[in-house]
C-alpha cells in the first residue's frame, strides 16, 4: 500500500526541518555563549602617563625615554594586546612590571613582559605564589564538585569559578584541582616578583620616578600604591575606589582606615584605580570618610544598644548614596564592622 503523495512530501519536509534544526540549534547556541570581544583602551592621563582598559580592569604605565614603567598585566590576553600596542606606539619595551597585589585579575599574564622586563612587588607575594604543598583535603563546597569522591576536582567535574579557571587553579597541570591548589588560589599565571620591598621602593628610569608604598593588610597583606610624583598621580588597585564601594571590608574596617590614610597623604591630582571610574584626591579622600563614618556609626550603635538590624536601618550613609554598590553593600559593610567591633565570628 502506498502512501499518498502528499504524506510523503509533509514527512520528508519535516524530516528535512529537523536534521537542519539539528545543525542549526548547537551552531546558535555556541554564538549565544561566545563572549562578546573586551573593551580595550589606551587614555593618556597627563604627560606621558596613561591608563589602559580591559573591560572593567585598568592599569597605568609610564613611558619614558629608556623604556616604559607598568603596573599589574591583568591577564595574558590583555598583556598580549598591550605589548603591541606599546611597540607600535612607543617604539620601547616595557623594563618594570609593578604590581599593586598579587590577585589573579589584577597579576595574571606577566609572562608577556618577562623578555624585557623587572617584577616588583611586596614581599608578601611570594608566599602564596609558592607552589601548593601538603595534601589538604577538599573544603566542602569543592567536595560537591567531586563527583567520583577521590579527593580531587577533575577538570569535568568542575563548577563556577573552578571551572572557569581551571588552568588557573591547576598549578601542575596534571588536569585535576587538589585541596592544595585550592587553597592556593587561581595564581598559576602570576609571575612572581623578581625584586622585593617590605615598605617603600622607588624604580627610575629615564629620569622618571614611581615609588611604591606598602598599605598595610588592608585586601590583601601585599597591597602596595604607586605613586608618580612628577605626574602627581597614584595608582591603586581594590583598595583605592572612585565613588564605588569595596567589595568588602576584610581583614578589618581599621586596615582600611589605615591604608587610605596611607594613600591620602601621598601629594597627588589624579586618583587611578584598578577598577571603574578614575578621579581626584577628593575622592580618595571621601573613600576614606566612609571609612571613618561607618566605623564611628556602628560604634556608637553598638555603644546605644542597638541590633546589627536596627544600626543598618539608621546608620543609612547618605552621604555615599550615589557610590557605585552603595545600595548592594553598606549593609553588609556594617553587618561586617558590627561583628568585628563586637568580637564576634564572622
Amino acid at each position: 500500500m502506498s502512501l499518498p503523495t502528499e504524506i510523503i512530501t509533509m514527512r520528508l519536509t519535516r524530516g528535512v526541518l529537523l536534521f537542519l534544526l539539528s545543525l542549526i540549534g548547537p551552531a546558535s547556541g555556541a554564538v549565544a555563549q561566545q563572549q562578546p570581544p573586551p573593551t580595550r583602551a589606551i587614555v593618556r592621563v597627563t604627560g606621558e602617563l596613561y591608563r589602559a582598559q580591559n573591560n572593567n580592569h585598568y592599569t597605568v604605565f609610564l613611558v619614558t625615554s629608556e623604556g616604559i614603567i607598568m603596573s599589574d598585566p591583568i591577564n595574558r590576553d590583555f598583556s598580549r594586546w598591550l605589548k603591541a600596542e606599546l611597540a607600535s606606539r612607543f617604539k620601547v619595551p616595557v623594563r618594570y612590571v609593578l604590581y599593586t597585589h598579587r590577585d589573579w585579575d589584577h597579576a595574571s599574564g606577566g609572562i608577556v613582559f618577562a623578555d624585557t622586563a623587572q617584577f616588583v612587588g611586596h614581599q608578601n607575594m611570594l608566599a602564596p605564589l609558592a607552589p601548593p604543598a601538603g595534601n589538604l583535603a577538599l573544603t566542602s563546597d569543592a567536595m560537591k564538585m567531586d563527583a567520583n569522591r577521590n579527593g580531587l576536582v577533575e577538570r569535568g567535574e568542575a563548577a563556577d569559578a573552578v571551572a572557569e579557571r581551571f588552568a588557573l587553579w591547576d598549578h601542575n597541570r596534571d588536569n585535576v584541582v587538589s585541596g592544595a591548589e585550592l587553597a592556593r588560589g587561581s595564581l598559576s599565571d602570576v609571575h612572581p616578583p623578581t625584586t622585593t620591598f617590605t615598605d617603600r621602593h622607588t624604580v627610575t628610569l629615564g629620569g622618571k620616578r614611581v615609588t611604591m608604598t606598602h598599605l598595610g593588610v588592608a585586601h590583601t597583606d601585599d597591597s602596595s600604591v604607586l605613586h608618580f610624583p612628577d605626574e602627581r598621580a597614584v595608582f591603586s588597585a581594590d583598595i583605592l575606589q572612585v565613588r564605588r564601594l569595596p567589595g568588602s571590608l576584610a581583614p578589618t574596617v581599621g586596615s582600611w582606615i589605615d591604608a587610605l590614610e596611607i594613600v591620602n597623604a601621598l601629594d597627588f591630582e589624579h586618583a587611578l584605580t584598578g577598577h571603574a571610574l578614575a578621579g581626584t584626591k577628593k575622592d580618595a579622600a571621601d573613600l576614606l570618610r566612609y571609612m571613618q563614618d561607618i566605623s564611628t556609626g556602628v560604634a556608637a550603635g553598638i555603644g546605644a544598644g542597638r541590633s546589627v538590624a536596627e544600626v543598618q536601618k539608621t546608620l543609612t550613609l547618605d552621604a555615599y548614596k550615589g557610590f557605585e554598590r552603595w545600595d548592594t553593600n553598606r549593609e553588609a559593610h556594617i553587618a561586617a564592622v558590627y561583628a568585628m567591633l563586637k568580637g564576634a565570628p564572622r
